[in-house]
């Protein structure tokens, strides 16, 4: 039986259906048994279905600018 890792490594190409059948079948039996791998791969697929509904607009030159100095500063430490 597929672990919650392989599972969570498998998510995407689940949903994807990029499984043979024979991984399909082990990652749907490892589904039937364990919920929180359930929530998972539900709440993926939930996210998957609204990104493709949002618009497809590009950031205005102003937030790209305050993302962008947002990313810098992440791994720099607090003092």
């Amino acid at each position: 039986m597929l672990s919650c890792r392989e599972v969570t490594e498998m998510a995407n190409a689940y949903l994807d259906r990029d499984l043979s059948w024979s991984a399909k079948a082990q990652f749907r039996l490892h589904l039937m048994m364990c919920k929180h791998c359930r929530r998972y791969v539900d709440q993926l697929a939930k996210t998957v279905t609204l990104l493709r509904q949002a618009p497809a607009e590009a950031p205005d030159r102003g937030t790209e600018d305050k993302l962008a100095e947002l990313f810098r500063n992440a791994d720099r430490p607090r003092l």
